[in-house]
């Protein structure tokens, strides 16, 4: 009998021990799972994190033609998407921002304002006029600033007291771009426009947004067409007064290509006085103005001139003010000018 329960007692202990050897081989073997389960979150995370933004992916590099001071178009090749952007224009200004490059700008010239959806990103920016008297850059003091890249007016490129040729640049390594219809003045054009656009965005790698904004540009330029349609070509005549003579905005103007994309015949050459403005006698008149002159002081220049007395546009009250950014390279304005185009000429106001 006590043989019996000291066999017992051991049979009982061992069943214990075995018990306890179990739940230590499932505890150890759960930790393991969480352990493996956190160290692969961990990776994916980190991956995840790691994943190459735009600028970092395999697309640079990528070559876009740019025009040098003999108006001819050669090739720079973007080894990477700029990050120090020297930029000279409003037009310029706003196209980077629209494309949401605000980032990427290392200074801005010629330009002391945006358009409303854009100030909050402007506000960021370093001036020029903070550091100097000059409204442009020049070759030293761009330099100073190690840029990457430099876009401008054909202006800013063609004179040696400025930035010089754009060669001077590439030779370092700097890319540049210049605004199209400032190359091309007299052959300028809306789809110049929309490859100043498309060019930019090409550089930065941002073309999905570059094609957003020209679609939405479009659809009013199509609104512009079809209100067109079936009727007479309103003939318009889009000009800046200066002293006695007319800066014509004509058909091969970016403002004159837009109009007519949009049903109007523009009227005018360089140079036109009021005889020859009394001789066309335009439906319509949008004065062009700097933005010193007040939307009532550009149409009074037309309404207070005797000589325009007998003018249809003038008698039928048909003066609109245009302000000067809206009428030479607008770049993202475009749109902004296009709507101008269909109050004034067809009535539709959106």
């Amino acid at each position: 009998m006590m043989k019996t329960r000291i066999l017992a007692a051991l049979l009982a202990i061992s069943m214990l021990l075995s018990l306890a050897a179990c739940r230590n081989a499932s505890q150890v073997s759960s930790e393991s799972e969480n352990t493996s389960s956190d160290v692969g979150q961990t990776v994916s995370s980190e991956a995840s994190s790691q994943e190459a933004s735009p600028e970092d992916t395999d697309y640079y590099p990528v070559t876009v033609e740019v025009y040098n001071n003999a108006r001819e178009l050669v090739p720079y090749t973007f080894e990477k998407c700029p990050e120090k952007t020297l930029v000279y224009g409003r037009n310029n200004v706003e196209i980077l921002l629209a494309l949401g490059l605000g980032d990427k700008i290392e200074m801005v010239a010629d330009c002391s304002s945006v358009m409303p959806e854009y100030a909050e990103e402007f506000a960021k920016l370093d001036l020029l006029k903070n550091h100097q008297d000059v409204g442009y850059f020049v070759k030293e003091y761009a330099l100073s600033l190690e840029p990457d890249m430099v876009i401008g007016w054909y202006s800013l490129f063609n004179m040696e007291d400025r930035m010089g040729d754009v060669d001077f640049w590439h030779d370092r390594g700097i890319g540049t771009y210049t605004t199209i219809n400032s190359v091309l003045r007299g052959d300028e054009s809306l789809e110049n426009e929309y490859q100043d656009i498309r060019n930019l965005a090409k550089i930065y790698n941002r073309q999905d947004k570059a094609e957003e904004i020209i679609a939405d540009i479009e659809k009013f330029v199509d609104q512009g067409k079809q209100a067109a349609e079936g009727g007479e070509p309103q003939r318009i005549l889009i000009a800046e007064k200066w002293e006695g003579e007319y800066d014509i905005y004509h058909a091969k103007t970016a403002a004159g290509d837009i109009a007519a994309q949009m049903g109007a015949e523009p009227l005018g050459q360089a140079g036109w006085t009021d005889e020859e403005i009394v001789e066309a006698n335009p439906e319509a008149i949008f004065a062009v103005h700097v933005g010193s002159v007040s939307d009532e002081e550009a149409i009074a220049l037309y309404t207070e001139n005797p000589a325009l007395a007998s003018v249809d546009a003038v008698k039928n009250g048909r003066i609109y003010p245009v302000e000067y950014s809206l009428a030479y390279a607008p770049g993202v304005r475009t749109k902004d000018t296009v709507k101008l185009f269909l109050k004034c000429l067809y009535g539709i106001d959106e």
